[in-house]
């Protein structure tokens, strides 16, 4: 059997890597999903047109919205 000896340098790098890598993985994740949201046909000018619409005022407030959509707030 082989008997590894760490020096103290290993094993504060074991340790930062063993905090770091659920970070990293987490981050991978989220820039996945973005990756394909992006990729999705047509999201980027819709996206875009969706900016331009802000810029020029045509938004709704919650309460707007519920009342063009005829929904009565308590049942949401």
């Amino acid at each position: 059997m082989v008997e590894a000896v760490f020096t103290e340098e290993d094993k504060k790098n074991l340790k930062t890597v063993v905090e770091e890598v659920p970070k990293l993985r987490s981050e991978l994740e989220s820039l996945k999903e973005t990756l394909e949201i992006l990729s999705c046909e047509g999201v980027l000018e819709r996206f875009e047109q969706s900016k331009k619409d802000f810029a020029e005022g045509r938004v709704y407030t919650h309460e707007e919205m519920l009342k063009e959509l005829d929904i009565d707030e308590e049942e949401v």
